[in-house]
């Protein structure tokens, strides 16, 4: 009974506004349909509507210039969705950042398994943490968040991979935790 209670409670608070996933999911086209594409660790969805096993959402984001993958804010190179074809993007319209890079806003609506959701950061972001500090700190001191800015860490982690034995979702929220926590520059 209180495994029912906590899934519908988990259930309501995912499908009343935003979700994050919590580890890589595929998003399909529709529920049972075609796979269009990959969404990565800490991308925040809308979720649409509940559908059984899935949930139907859609994702905002930026593309620098062309191509198949989208990040979450203008000018950060924060992964959240790689799409089989950049086709799958909606464009809605560009924006220039600090730097005067025109980035388009994209959008792409899909299904993905509600099991891959979380309905707040903090449960993406706690095990990122407790990841950098059992793995980074068994080899070194810990790094300051802020010694690396958010465009730095996906390569600075990308070279410590197997040193500190992560698995590509263990890379996603280590990395994803660590750009919610440095400067942008």
């Amino acid at each position: 009974m209180k495994k029912i209670v906590m899934f519908l409670g988990l259930s309501a608070a995912l499908f009343a506004n935003d979700a994050y996933v919590g580890t890589p999911a595929k998003i399909l086209d529709k529920v049972g349909g075609k796979e269009i594409g990959q969404l990565f660790v800490g991308a925040k969805v809308k979720v649409l509507k509940d559908s059984g096993n899935f949930a139907e959402v859609e994702y905002n984001g930026f593309v620098p210039g062309e191509g198949n993958t989208a990040y979450a804010r203008l000018g950060v190179l924060e992964s959240d969705i790689s799409v089989k074809n950049d086709k799958n993007f909606k464009k809605n319209g560009v924006q220039k950042d600090d730097y005067d890079n025109e980035w388009i806003k994209v959008s792409v609506k899909g299904a993905v398994e509600k099991k891959a959701l979380k309905p707040n950061l903090d449960e993406v972001y706690k095990p990122g943490e407790e990841l950098f500090k059992e793995r980074c700190g068994a080899c070194h001191a810990l790094h300051g968040y802020d010694e690396f800015n958010v465009n730095v860490w996906p390569s600075v982690i990308k070279t410590m991979i197997g040193n500190a034995g992560l698995d590509e979702t263990e890379t996603q929220t280590l990395t994803r935790f660590l750009q919610s926590k440095a400067p942008i520059e």
